[in-house]
């Protein structure tokens, strides 16, 4: 058996803020710097393919949510440089009327001004009344909440709480141009590039790990079943949100992702793939926005498991 090892980089959005609260994007001359470097220096192969056949170390590129900045800037760079990547694309938002949620909870908690100076969460478990008079005091309110919709809640609960916040800040729900994700036209456009392979990424994009059997099963197997009716064909990929084992998604998952058809599913463990790695545990590096020498530098520990 061969003993070569695969490195899976991650990727979210390929754009440029002020202001990047989770450092969720690289921008596209960064990117650009990025992808040649790879391609200058490794093999750089598909997420679906059978890499015990490869014939050397090699590199993957992938992204998780499905932000329409993908299509945007990711995709004309990826074309240009031929290099193909997959994209898991959640499909909650693809109407594209509102954001991935902790778009919109930094949105209605951390911009504006004159704000309410507290927010009282109405919940009979977790009810909590947050100082909002400063925008320290709303940082606080954002984490904390971020924490429980996150860990703790599931996307019901989460669009009840999100409910609260829409009108406790006096506004319409919208959601800006900026943080939209593909609709399914452009999922399709995405699609029929030949340097890209689609995934599902769930509906909601909750931590898998907090909901039960059934409802893990909805947010799964209904995100690859609209998925495969927008493109007609059988999605085989998927990608667990958040994706720590036990704290993310578990054995149900897993369970689940088999019997919908996975074939290949993708964690955030911090390791290299080699032959032992179960297909249903695949593990990935995130990147940042890194310039080319630091990027170079974070390459170079992970192939060494720094």
């Amino acid at each position: 058996m061969k003993n070569n090892k695969v490195l899976i980089l991650f990727y979210h959005r390929i754009n440029m803020f002020e202001r990047d609260y989770h450092q969720l994007c690289v921008s596209p001359e960064n990117f650009r710097d990025q992808i040649q470097y790879l391609k200058e220096h490794y093999m750089l192969v598909r997420f679906e393919e059978d890499w015990n056949q490869l014939d050397s170390d090699a590199v993957v590129i992938t992204f998780d949510d499905g932000y329409l900045d993908n299509l945007q800037f990711a995709l004309p760079i990826l074309e240009e440089l031929q290099v193909p990547a997959t994209i898991f694309v959640s499909t909650g938002t693809m109407e594209q009327a509102k954001e991935l949620w902790w778009d919109e909870l930094e949105y209605l908690l951390l911009n504006g001004s004159h704000l309410p100076g507290y927010f009282q969460l109405e919940d009979s478990e977790f009810g909590y009344r947050w100082n909002t008079g400063t925008f320290e005091y709303r940082e606080n309110c954002y984490r904390s909440i971020h924490h429980l919709m996150k860990n703790f809640v599931d996307p019901n609960k989460r669009e009840e709480w999100m409910e609260q916040l829409w009108r406790w800040r006096g506004l319409e729900r919208k959601a800006r141009k900026e943080n939209l994700t593909v609709s399914e036209d452009e999922c399709r456009i995405l699609a029929r590039s030949k340097m890209i392979s689609i995934g599902a990424h769930t509906v909601n994009h909750p931590s898998l790990a907090v909901l039960n059997r059934a409802e893990q099963e909805k947010e799964i197997a209904s995100s690859i079943d609209r998925l495969s009716d927008i493109l007609g064909e059988q999605i085989i990929l998927f990608s667990y949100p958040f994706g720590s084992y036990g704290a993310n998604y578990n054995e149900d998952s897993i369970e689940i992702c088999k019997r919908c058809g996975i074939k290949k599913a993708a964690s955030t463990d911090s390791l290299l793939w080699d032959s032992s790695v179960d297909p249903y545990t695949i593990p990935r590096r995130v990147v940042r926005n890194w310039g080319l020498e630091e990027f170079q530098e974070k390459i170079h520990d992970y192939w060494e498991g720094a």
